[in-house]
């Protein structure tokens, strides 16, 4: 079933399900060479975590999001990883910095390219990030719900709509944020965390609002 929960949920961020698309237990099952059980059961948890809905005589499909439930997912967000941020501050241990240091180097060599940053590329890596400081957080509930809301962030592209400025912007943030890890400063870890993610939230709403 995992396996299945994975795959669904991939081809969902990636945009090879597109929101509102009818996703088929037999067509997914023959694609993993599984029974149709396995899927269906995926297809069910991934409804109950906000990827899907099921629809009466018509079953599963792609959850088309509105603006204002991303955007508040973003705020969300903020607010538990930011309190997140200050538990990892204070527990980290020497080698779990020099873990999220060399996280910081790849991106920073993403954004250094003649071209672009790839977007997707630099999301897995800020996803990465951002779930190893959950992780050392201790805090298994805040990690479980910050995750779901990541995923949510990435359906959205954030990164397709960040300048190199912005850009930037985002890797000092990480940096800053290796800062206070290395000061075990909590108050500096949250505030950096908080507002790390409320720009990026900002960034959300003023494409929305940015005519077409």
């Amino acid at each position: 079933m995992q396996r299945a929960y994975d795959h669904v949920r991939d081809c969902i961020l990636s945009g090879r399900f597109s929101p509102s698309e009818r996703l088929g237990e037999v067509t997914i099952a023959t694609e993993l060479g599984v029974s149709r059980t396995p899927v269906r059961e995926a297809l069910r948890n991934l409804a109950a975590d906000g990827f899907l809905e099921l629809r009466p005589h018509v079953g599963a499909i792609v959850r088309p999001w509105n603006f204002e439930e991303l955007y508040s997912s973003f705020v969300i967000r903020a607010d538990i990883e930011a309190q997140a941020a200050a538990h990892a501050a204070r527990r980290i241990t020497k080698e779990e910095i020099e873990e999220l240091a060399a996280l910081c180097d790849l991106m920073e060599r993403e954004s250094d390219h003649d071209e672009s940053p790839a977007p997707q590329s630099r999301s897995t890596l800020n996803r990465q990030l951002h779930l190893r400081i959950l992780q050392i957080s201790g805090l298994p509930h805040a990690e479980r719900t910050a995750t779901q809301l990541m995923d949510l962030a990435v359906l959205t592209m954030t990164f397709n709509q960040f300048d190199e400025e912005e850009v930037h912007r985002s890797n000092s943030d990480h940096r800053i944020l290796l800062h206070a890890f290395r000061l075990k400063d909590d108050l500096l870890a949250h505030s950096v965390m908080r507002t790390h993610i409320l720009t990026a939230a900002a960034i959300l709403r003023a494409g929305e609002e940015t005519p077409q």
